[in-house]
């Protein structure tokens, strides 16, 4: 029965103009379902053009009317979650017809993307511009979701500047704690309004971040942000160990400082927007202001002796676990374990000044008990209680600086002053606990195989090597579609150890006068992949002029304004970092060749990466082999992954690296490209595929 309702509706969406049948997502949403019926976790690679999307959706959405279940659908970031929730859901709701219109769906985010209504109305709101906050007053009611990407839009049709607006969200968005229920714009408020819808839905729409917030809270015994459910899809799934990287780091640093003190003065906002339209006890009002101000200059000088001036960029590991791996001799030049009583001293005098600022507002909030109404005061409670768990979560990430249960802890300088974080070095026991155990999932992604196994990435998410998984074949003609451009052995140096290694200069330059090159054959239509920012601007620097070329550079503004001016304008260049190398999308002339100019391996210099790999050698693996060259493999799959988007699109793929020819990890490098590309070592030969003509000679 269900496998008639997803034919039925792939039937409908290729029966739709613009739309075409794929075989690849007819099996891939065969597979899917095959996995729901029988409650298995499964890992799909479906590679670009597959319409993995659709293909996911239709099974589940059948799944869901057929039997009643909750599902989670989440990607990797906020623009791509908004994608699904504009684009590929209603698509998909439309093939099911009144069924899937009725279908309660919700798009959730974490709180800082949504406008604080109270901000706005509050007494907060009295900071801002009065044109800024007319505008605003306007906007509330018209808005669908609250979120910023309704606003920018809003306010460019007001023909409001970008930098009277540069730093608004932060000024209006959702408070990480509030009144809630206490709050007179509760039942408009977009945040707990999309909560309430939530609890009802039947499928949401979010990204990694709150799917592992959300585990992070049960996981802790609090409430979730998504109630329970039976199934979970992740998409762009090679960026869910980042993501949950990300997720359980905690970092220290003058930025935090700063969010402390901006979450406590947030409270006494709260506090005295709680206090409004009846007599407020301004002595009350006063000792909290005052407790805030106590706060501050005891958080900074708590922090003092990480003040320090002889703190490398490169950072300094101060606790690791297991501890076995102190001894490690790579790990020892990366410690200063003499510096853990100086942190360990910080984090006691400021887990001291977070008690002792709760302690104080709850005593003055017994002292003034008389002089509130039961309506002030529950209200007042409200906000209190809510910030508590905030500051609640602080005082115990503090305590993983000093005592990390498994990863590592350490200090590093930046341009701020300093920064000390704690990261596991593994996520996947953690996933496999408080994510996978909960409910099964699919996982999904372009490039989640190396060398055709799914074994490294099911290692990283924490899944059983018996885990099912589907490899489905490329979609596009690479053959006729793509040429790769490889410079003959010796034409160019192998890269340095560092920038500031001697031969460095003479690298740099000969990698400029090769893209110049590349450049002039292709017309400029080309992304340019670096994997530092060092190297980057030095071969900028070295490029000789190209007055008929539009340079960008990834730095020179906001990644989403520097993607859509490259998408506009065919004649231009744009050099990029990691996040250009996965999720961006530029189909069409505009993106004809993807420069990767060396192989991005990692270099363990930055503490995790120097504890990483001690504990590979811990446990008897060469880091190389086991680790670095694996996700080499990944990110250049990653990077090549960006030309070639759609089936009208041709292009060029230049992998400037001499290691491909010099090291045996070369071959195995190319074998994890597309098959069939031809490859050539003249460009002249390489961009005849951008002409639609047989190449001359093949290399």
């Amino acid at each position: 029965m269900l496998d008639h309702v997803i034919n039925e509706a792939l039937n409908r969406l290729e029966a739709r103009e613009g739309f075409e049948a794929r075989p690849v997502q007819r099996q891939m949403a065969a597979f899917i379902a095959e996995c729901l019926q029988a409650g298995q976790t499964a890992c799909i690679e479906a590679p670009t053009g597959v319409g993995k999307s659709l293909g996911a959706l239709i099974p589940l959405i059948a799944w869901i009317l057929a039997m009643g279940n909750r599902v989670v659908v989440s990607t990797y970031t906020n623009v791509l979650a908004e994608q699904y929730w504009r684009k590929d859901l209603p698509l998909a709701l439309e093939l099911f017809g009144e069924a899937g219109r009725e279908l309660k769906t919700q798009l959730v985010m974490g709180r800082s993307r949504y406008a604080c209504i109270d901000r706005i109305y509050g007494r907060e709101g009295n900071a801002l511009e009065p044109a800024l906050l007319r505008f605003l007053k306007e906007w509330v009611p018209l808005a669908q979701e609250g979120i910023e990407s309704e606003l920018a839009p809003f306010l460019r049709r007001k023909g409001v500047p970008e930098g009277l607006t540069r730093d608004l969200w932060r000024q209006i968005a959702t408070p990480p704690a509030c009144r809630a229920r206490a709050c007179p714009h509760y039942a408009s408020c977009f945040y707990y309004r999309q909560r309430r819808a939530a609890a009802s839905a039947q499928l949401l729409i979010t990204n990694h971040s709150v799917v592992l917030t959300d585990a992070l809270l049960k996981a802790n015994g609090a409430e979730g942000l998504l109630d329970e459910y039976d199934w979970l899809l992740v998409d762009e799934a090679h960026d869910l160990p980042e993501a949950a990287r990300s997720a359980l780091e905690f970092e220290l640093s003058p930025e935090t400082l700063e969010e402390i003190i901006r979450n406590a003065s947030s409270l006494s906002h709260q506090i005295a927007n709680a206090l409004e339209g009846e007599q407020r006890p301004d002595a009350l009002l006063n000792a909290i202001a005052e407790l805030v101000q106590i706060l501050a200059r005891g958080c900074h000088a708590a922090v003092a002796p990480l003040n320090m001036a002889d703190i490398p960029s490169e950072g300094r590991i101060v606790a690791i676990a297991p501890p076995d791996l102190m001894a490690d001799e790579s790990v020892q030049k990366a410690s200063r374990t003499d510096w853990l009583p100086a942190m360990q001293a910080v984090v006691e005098s400021l887990q001291g000044e977070l008690r002792r600022f709760y302690s104080e507002i709850k005593r003055e909030l017994k002292h003034h008990r008389l002089q509130m109404s039961d309506r002030q005061y529950e209200a007042v409670r409200e906000a209190v209680n809510q910030y508590a768990s905030w500051f609640r979560n602080l005082y115990m990430g503090l305590n993983l600086l000093v005592n990390p249960v498994e990863g590592v802890s350490w200090v590093e300088a930046t341009p701020m002053g300093w920064r000390a974080c704690c990261q596991p070095l593994e996520v996947g026991s953690w996933l496999a606990e408080h994510l996978w155990s909960r409910q099964p999932a699919t996982l999904m992604s372009a490039t989640l195989t190396i060398d055709g196994s799914f074994d490294f990435f099911l290692r990283q998410v924490g899944l059983s090597e018996g885990t099912r998984t589907l490899r489905l074949p490329p979609v596009f003609d690479y053959a006729r579609q793509c040429a790769l451009y490889l410079p003959p052995r010796g034409a160019l140096p192998p890269p340095p150890r560092s920038a500031h290694a001697h031969d460095a200069p003479a690298y740099y330059r000969a990698i400029a006068e090769q893209l110049a090159e590349i450049l002039r054959a292709t017309r400029g239509r080309a992304l340019v992949l670096f994997t530092s920012r060092a190297e980057m601007e030095a071969v900028r620097d070295a490029l000789p002029p190209m007055p008929q070329l539009r340079l960008m550079v990834q730095g020179d503004g906001a990644n989403a304004d520097l993607s859509q001016r490259f998408r506009e304008d065919t004649e231009s260049v744009l050099f990029g970092l990691r996040s250009f190398w996965t999720g961006f999308d530029a189909p069409g002339e505009t993106l004809s060749c993807v420069v990767l100019v060396r192989i991005p391996f990692e270099v363990p210099v930055s503490p995790p990466q120097v504890a990483r790999h001690a504990l590979l050698r811990w446990r008897g693996e060469d880091p190389f082999e086991s680790w670095t060259l694996p996700l080499a493999k990944q990110q250049v799959r990653q990077g090549v992954g960006r030309l070639i988007r759609r089936a009208d699109d041709r292009g060029v793929i230049c992998l400037l690296d001499a290691r491909i020819h010099t090291r045996p990890y070369g071959k195995q490098i190319l074998a994890n490209l597309p098959p069939d590309i031809p490859i050539h070592s003249r460009i002249e030969d390489a961009v005849q595929v951008l002409n639609h003509a047989p190449p001359l000679d093949k290399a």
